[in-house]
């Protein structure tokens, strides 16, 4: 994983602890990682194209629990 996918999964996980601490709404956190989320899912369906296969989807509730 690159250094700039480790620092938004940092901000990401950071967000989310967050939302679960009652310190940031739902929709901040969401804010947060958006872009992680994209980044994730495009690499995602990248390695999908590659190995031909269907991609795995970022979810934000599953990140979120």
């Amino acid at each position: 994983m690159s250094d700039m996918m480790m620092e938004m999964l940092g901000k990401a996980k950071m967000a989310a602890d967050m939302y679960k601490t009652g310190q940031i709404t739902r929709e901040a956190a969401i804010e947060r990682i958006r872009p992680y989320a994209e980044a994730f899912n495009a690499k995602s369906v990248e390695i999908a194209k590659k190995y031909n296969r269907k991609p795995k989807k970022f979810s934000m509730a599953g990140f979120l629990r």
